[in-house]
């Protein structure tokens, strides 16, 4: 549920978020704190979106991956809501550099207003993978990324699969479509 000062969600709004949080995964949640707190080297006490709301263990832990990613002062707490949010998106910024893809980066209201938990822990999945991709020594926890797989083909390869005729060309191997009553009304003997 979101812990800022907004009206209540109604309606279709209501429900899509009682789904978001329904979708909610704590086993996911608790192998990612574990893989945090392990690159990090700190504990992780209590609500575990409300210790990581102000930025600044996410900045601790970019650092941890890579050191000079982002500046140290990020990782100093504050009490201002500005500076929080800005912190988060330090992080965000971080992950981008680290090489986390665009898809999985969350924004920064998804873990501020907690209006997306599920995208926080996604988020954070993809930095785990990147970082094992990186060779970072840590638990496995997250399925490896795949690798880009680039085929080449030589122009001869390309022209003998021009003549190859796919069973989606037609080939139906002798069914009909006789008895099909699609559009048609219903005959009742």
């Amino acid at each position: 549920m979101s812990e800022s000062n907004r009206a209540t969600k109604s309606g279709l709004a209501a429900e899509a978020q009682r789904k978001l949080e329904a979708s909610y995964s704590k086993v996911a949640e608790d192998q990612v704190r574990a893989w945090i707190q392990e690159v990090v080297g700190e504990e992780i006490e209590g609500d575990f979106f409300a210790y990581l709301k102000d930025g600044t263990y996410l900045c601790k832990l970019l650092l941890a991956l890579e050191p000079g990613i982002i500046a140290n002062k990020y990782t100093k707490p504050s009490k201002a809501t500005f500076q929080q949010m800005e912190t988060i998106n330090i992080f965000i910024d971080g992950c981008r550099k680290y090489g986390v893809s665009e898809k999985d980066i969350f924004v920064t209201l998804d873990l501020y207003e907690k209006t997306n938990p599920n995208m926080v822990i996604s988020g954070l999945q993809a930095l785990g993978r990147q970082a094992q991709k990186k060779g970072h020594d840590t638990m496995s926890l997250f399925p490896k990324e795949s690798d880009k797989n680039v085929r080449e083909f030589t122009d001869e390869q390309l022209k003998a699969s021009e003549t190859v005729i796919g069973l989606q060309a037609g080939s139906n191997k002798g069914a009909s479509q006789a008895g099909m009553n699609f559009g048609q009304q219903r005959q009742i003997h």
